[in-house]
């Protein structure tokens, strides 16, 4: 896989799926193609003719944070839920690609990663001739909302260190630190799941939103029960699905990043609002052209770690 390279990546061909909203309970065709060098990511509404429908996948067009992340263009053109998608093409080293989408959110598939995942490899990886450019942070930035609260700090490779509690008993108080190395997103994180608490569902319909969510969609915990027939994917599936959604909130500064995330009961505004708040500060960070090499972690000073997750 091409994370750790220093030249783009595009898909080698396009691939579709199709499936159901989380939030619209809508039917959606999604069909990512390969882009030219340099052109990111951009998805594109093919349901919606006479205006530009195209959105890039970037910070500066979010339109939404409450239970997913929504993008929207010049023209008042959304797609919602795209942090799922941006993880798998963050997690898989894809720099460049065109998604086309015909409703205003991209489907759930299972809640997780994992399908565009197994879609971005059915298509495969080609590299391009383009440098691939990371964001280097050079000084720390802290961000808060009502509810939590995160850190980036200079790092050489993307650590993300996650930490949640809960009071249902089921999801509980837990930690994961995550390196974003070659196979590691798919390896730790790609398979980990939305979840939701089963007492909050009606509200939440109340509100337009899980119109779609299922137990083939989402974990659903009642009273420190997982409903789902066969339980949990990883015993600690909650904090790993935060981390996979901090990732592809993260991509949606439109860059690969290098520094070492700290966050405390993150959300899609707390990420969007860490992104936003580091790329207005530009003596934060650098732009560079060449990734530097790794610090391999001796065992001493993984164990400890490995115990949090």
């Amino acid at each position: 896989m091409p994370v750790e390279s220093s030249i783009q990546h595009t898909l080698a061909s396009s691939v579709s799926r199709n499936g159901i909203g989380l939030h619209s309970a809508k039917m959606v065709d999604i069909t990512i193609h390969p882009a030219p060098e340099n052109t990111g990511i951009v998805f594109r509404r093919v349901d919606i003719t006479n205006v530009d429908t195209a959105i890039p996948a970037h910070c500066s067009n979010i339109a939404d944070t409450m239970l997913n992340s929504r993008i929207m263009n010049n023209e008042g053109v959304t797609v919602g839920t795209v942090e799922h998608l941006m993880a798998a093409f963050f997690g898989l080293g894809i720099d460049n690609a065109i998604v086309d989408v015909n409703a205003s959110e991209l489907p759930a598939m299972d809640g997780s990663s994992a399908p565009y995942c197994q879609m971005i490899n059915e298509a495969g990886i080609i590299a391009q001739g383009a440098p691939r450019r990371f964001l280097r942070v050079l000084k720390a930035v802290t961000v808060e909302t009502d509810y939590g609260k995160a850190e980036i700090s200079p790092s050489d490779e993307l650590i993300i260190d996650i930490a949640i509690d809960f009071n249902d008993s089921a999801i509980g108080a837990s930690k994961y630190f995550y390196i974003h190395r070659n196979n590691s997103f798919e390896e730790e994180i790609s398979s980990a799941r939305t979840f939701c608490l089963y007492q909050d569902v009606t509200k939440l319909r109340a509100a337009g939103y899980a119109l779609g969510g299922s137990l083939e969609n989402a974990i659903v915990v009642d009273d420190g029960t997982v409903l789902n027939e066969g339980g949990l994917r990883y015993s600690d599936e909650f904090v790993r699905h935060k981390t996979l959604d901090c990732l592809g909130d993260l991509y949606l500064g439109g860059i690969f990043v290098l520094g070492h995330i700290t966050a405390s009961q993150p959300s899609h505004a707390l990420n969007n609002k860490l992104v936003k708040t580091l790329l207005a500060d530009e003596s934060a960070y650098e732009i560079i052209e060449s990734k530097p090499e790794p610090v391999i972690l001796n065992d001493t000073v993984r164990e400890p770690v490995a115990a949090l997750a």
